[in-house]
């Protein structure tokens, strides 16, 4: 299983499909669902697994990119769950709460999709092209290239602590919070020198 959001180097249809657009997908997912009816936020969560399928992403990728807000949604329910117990509430599970569950899954649905199928670099060039066209030319890409860089560091960030993760079981450690204590400064400290190790790759591609 590779970590979360990670690329997947295949060719596909999907990976085919322009950076720009997929970016453009990715964007205005979230604005849609919570604006339009639960309806639509449905018949996305069912569309994009079969996108996933076209792009060549396996199941199990798929489903690990889901995972990190399965804990954020465990909280919601927890949240209403003890509303309902103490303050007998009406419903233990709210309709906003669902329809907020469903809203999250879709838009980490299409995050998915859109990382999976997409590389750094292909985002790169991508945003250099707007700034490009919105400055007439005129522009040192540097706002392209930081959110180039905000954009590939949420994959990267993930692969590091799945890598530290499995150092740490692999010498014996347990779960809990001497975990957290132990590897978020190890998580920090290279998520800064992989940011800074693909900065300086962007720039000499550029």
């Amino acid at each position: 299983m590779s970590p979360i959001f990670s690329y997947s180097p295949v060719r596909s249809p999907i990976h085919s499909i322009p950076a720009w657009f997929k970016l453009l997908v990715l964007v205005s997912v979230p604005i849609t669902v919570y604006l339009c009816p639960i309806w639509v936020a449905v018949t996305l969560i069912a569309l994009f697994p079969v996108l996933a399928a076209v792009g060549r992403i396996r199941l199990s990728d798929f489903l690990h990119d889901l995972k990190p807000i399965s804990y954020y949604c465990l909280m919601i329910l927890a949240i209403d769950v003890l509303s309902y117990l103490v303050f007998k509430a009406d419903v233990v599970i709210t309709q906003r709460s669902l329809f907020m569950i469903l809203r999250l899954l879709c838009a980490m649905e299409a995050t998915s999709v859109f990382f999976r199928t997409t590389s750094t670099y292909e985002i790169r060039d991508t945003l250099q092209g707007l700034e490009r066209a919105l400055t007439f030319g005129h522009s040192k890409l540097m706002l392209s290239t930081m959110f180039t860089l905000f954009l590939s560091f949420i994959p990267q960030i993930f692969a590091t602590w799945s890598n530290l993760d499995l150092a740490y079981r692999a010498r014996g450690g347990r779960r809990g919070l001497k975990k957290a204590f132990v590897l978020l400064p190890l998580l920090i400290a290279m998520s800064f020198k992989r940011a800074s190790t693909t900065y300086l790759a962007l720039l000499n591609r550029s």
